[in-house]
């Protein structure tokens, strides 16, 4: 397991100090333990993380669980649950949002967990685009019975944490049912060969051609999927034009029959935005009718709803 951050520790301790202060001032004259003087001199004598980099290697374990399923028998199910590696204290670190799971996020897992989210990828080929900790692809790949699972991000740092919190979540990897993968995907490049480090690898392929193998695997075989899944993709309109020739990507070359996006709501005009440029990209645009409970009535994949969030179904047109 990683190391607790300093800055954590330092505001435990911090937080011990003041509590023991405050009861000597209505119990006894009794001094603070020295032991815990010392570690508080110690701690708060540390450097500070100098950047937003390295904040983002301060990054702790998280256990999420998913919501309580029906009971189908009369013995309870155990626990669905998924390790993610993030820092929640972090909105945007060199260059990336994806060091900490957001709602839309949650949303879009919850709604996965119901039997209609389960019928969407139950042996499918999924892939996610801009996956950040993972916790979707993860999730569908350890208890939605996927035919196989791909999580993408243009970050090499967060393919990495995602293959770690994988392999201490025993999913299988390489060929076979219930695949997992990881791999490095900067949207408006192919998907396939180069390697993590940012480099294509690729630039001889014809764009319009059938894909290869992802970044990370070796055989130049083409690969397809059959729903891609996405949350919190939007929140610039610079964005969208992107998002929309990767779209076409990846129903052209890729063999997606549908693409489900989950969107916290935070700016409506910038939604409102992407909605019209793939109605005028010949996308077709269905609101998926689900609503996560209110967090009091919650049992897993907690988060907030006061800002709201929907989950739209975006197929390609049929030609008139």
């Amino acid at each position: 397991m990683k190391s607790i951050p300093c800055h954590f520790v330092c505001r435990k301790r911090k937080r011990s100090i003041f509590s023991s202060t405050t009861l000597s001032l209505f119990l006894s004259p009794q001094e603070i333990h020295p032991d815990l003087i010392d570690a508080w001199s110690t701690l708060i004598s540390q450097p500070k993380p100098s950047s937003t980099i390295q904040q983002a290697q301060q990054l702790t374990y998280i256990k999420y669980t998913a919501p309580t399923p029906p009971p189908a028998t009369p013995h309870p199910s155990p626990p669905r649950t998924v390790i993610t590696s993030e820092s929640r204290g972090l909105i945007l670190a060199a260059g990336t949002t994806g060091f900490r799971t957001w709602e839309a996020a949650l949303h879009l897992a919850t709604y996965l967990s119901t039997p209609a989210g389960e019928a969407l990828v139950a042996g499918k080929r999924v892939i996610e685009l801009g996956a950040g900790t993972g916790l979707v692809s993860m999730f569908c790949a350890a208890y939605l019975r996927p035919r196989s699972v791909l999580a993408t991000d243009r970050e090499p740092a967060l393919i990495e944490n995602i293959r770690d919190c994988a392999r201490r979540s025993l999913l299988p990897e390489g060929q076979g049912q219930g695949q997992f993968g990881a791999a490095v995907w900067e949207w408006g490049t192919p998907l396939g060969g180069g390697s993590d480090d940012g480099g294509d690898g690729d630039e001889n392929r014809d764009p319009d051609g059938p894909a290869t193998q992802p970044r990370g695997d070796t055989n130049e075989t083409p690969v397809e999927f059959d729903v891609a899944l996405g949350a919190d993709l939007i929140y610039d309109t610079d964005l969208i034009p992107l998002l929309i020739s990767t779209l076409h990507d990846l129903f052209k070359n890729y063999g997606i029959k549908e693409f489900v996006i989950a969107a916290t709501l935070r700016n409506q005009e910038t939604f409102r935005t992407f909605l019209d440029a793939c109605e005028e990209n010949r996308l077709r645009t269905d609101q998926v009718p689900f609503e996560s409970p209110p967090p009091e009535e919650q049992t897993g994949f907690f988060h907030s709803t006061e800002v709201p969030i929907r989950m739209y179904r975006i197929t390609q047109k049929e030609d008139q």
